[in-house]
């Protein structure tokens, strides 16, 4: 964490205090925005110290859940307070966010860094999968309801708020299995296809090169040991010397640079407990300071002349999932692709699998319910970004053009909800 944003805790504390003393919303927004920088920059920080002992899809996957917190605890303020319909934008609002700012901005300022930035296609495949999965999630109740409106069918509201809660039930199930699968690697224990003979014995003494010599020979070798040649014990015994040979010389060529190379300086994990604790600390005080953040955003929207749309598609996940865009963008920068998927695209599949479903059902104790009728501009641009999600990152590589597509793409979507609402 750089030294000159501790200074920007200051405003994370004087944010409350101005809270308390009813200053103008505009300069309580301002503040609290400020404070939430430092705080972000210490969530990363803690997550890679985390990741350290944990690895790098166990640490992606602690950062995406506490990002995600934030939103959960504005969801349940949101909730309490009956404001369902600018609950349910910041939910699409978010999963967008996630998936194509937070993405599309690390990935282009990464791209301009460090050119072509390569990650295993694997999980972002699987990533792409469960992409899929939330858009049929959210477009199945909103298609049902439509095409009932239509059909001027009964009971249409208590039949989409029950069919919400089974699905929001069946995300939860797809969660848990998602994070058994890719976390706990439950059924995903498959062991590697064995290498050719010749090469898993001299594969870790040999150059790639040299595996290859010794692969073709060790193949013309059991060709010959199997035919009936006459005199063939000669030729089996030199190209037994052949081997030899190639095998001394690649280990005296180790053994030398072993020798000149210097030794590499101890870098000392953090303690993990203290990562741990940073990492609380931090995101309380990032769900303290959003919370301020939604309290001013109303006063300071209707004194700019946004509408409610903009607000909580746009604006609203924009402020929560600042702790994303500030720390993806480091990773990017660090060529950590791996952990800049999990923690957008895995970050917007929690979102909508966990956050969305826990938020679902704990409305059956509120005064309003909330269900997953979404609208059909926000279900169109959520499926166009899942597409090019899928697209972008099929060949384990992105660049920055790459990264530009998912930003216009979001700039479009936020274009239209701003000027039609």
């Amino acid at each position: 964490m750089p030294r000159w944003l501790y200074f920007l805790l200051v405003f994370a504390v004087l944010a409350p205090i101005l809270e308390l003393v009813h200053a103008p919303p505009l300069v309580i927004f301002s503040v609290a925005a400020l404070g939430i920088v430092p705080l972000a920059a210490l969530i990363g920080a803690s997550v890679e110290g985390i990741a350290e002992h944990t690895g790098e899809h166990i640490g992606g996957l602690l950062f995406a859940t506490f990002g995600n917190a934030t939103e959960l605890i504005i969801g349940i303020l949101a909730l309490s307070q009956g404001l369902v319909d600018v609950l349910r934008a910041s939910i699409i609002g978010t999963i967008l966010g996630n998936t194509l700012l937070v993405l599309g901005v690390s990935v282009c300022i990464g791209g301009f860094k460090n050119g072509r930035l390569k990650f295993e296609a694997r999980p972002a495949s699987q990533y792409a999968s469960l992409l899929a999965l939330c858009v049929a999630s959210l477009v199945l109740p909103t298609i049902a309801e439509l095409l009932a409106t239509r059909g001027q069918q009964a009971q249409i509201v208590e039949r989409g708020v029950v069919l919400s809660d089974v699905v929001a039930i069946l995300l939860l199930v797809s969660y848990i299995a998602f994070i058994l699968f890719s976390v706990f690697h439950v059924g995903d224990e498959g062991e590697e296809e064995a290498e050719d003979e010749g090469e898993g014995q001299f594969a870790p003494v040999l150059g790639a090169y040299s595996v290859a010599a010794i692969t073709r020979l060790v193949a013309y070798r059991r060709e010959l040991a199997k035919s009936s040649i006459a005199h063939k014990s000669g030729m089996l015994r030199q190209i037994d010397g052949t081997l030899g040979a190639i095998v001394a010389q690649e280990a005296d060529k180790q053994a030398a640079f072993t020798t000149a190379a210097k030794p590499e300086p101890v870098v000392h994990k953090p303690p993990l407990w203290r990562s741990i604790l940073f990492l609380s600390i931090a995101t309380i005080g990032v769900a303290i300071l959003s919370e301020i953040l939604v309290g001013a955003i109303e006063p300071v929207t209707a004194a700019l002349g946004w509408n409610p749309a903009f607000v909580g598609l746009v604006f609203l996940p924009l402020i929560g999932g600042l702790p994303e865009y500030f720390n993806t963008i480091s990773m990017s920068l660090d060529k950590r692709m791996g952990m800049v998927l999990a923690a957008s695209a895995g970050s917007s599949i929690q979102i909508a699998l966990l956050v969305a479903p826990i938020l679902v059902l704990l409305s059956i104790f509120m005064q309003k319910r909330l269900d997953l009728v979404f609208n059909i501009v926000e279900l169109a641009v959520l499926g166009l970004a899942t597409f090019l999600f899928s697209e972008i990152t099929k060949d384990g590589e992105l660049v920055w053009l790459e990264g530009l597509l998912l930003i216009l793409l979001y700039a479009m979507m936020a274009g239209t909800v701003f000027l039609f609402g």
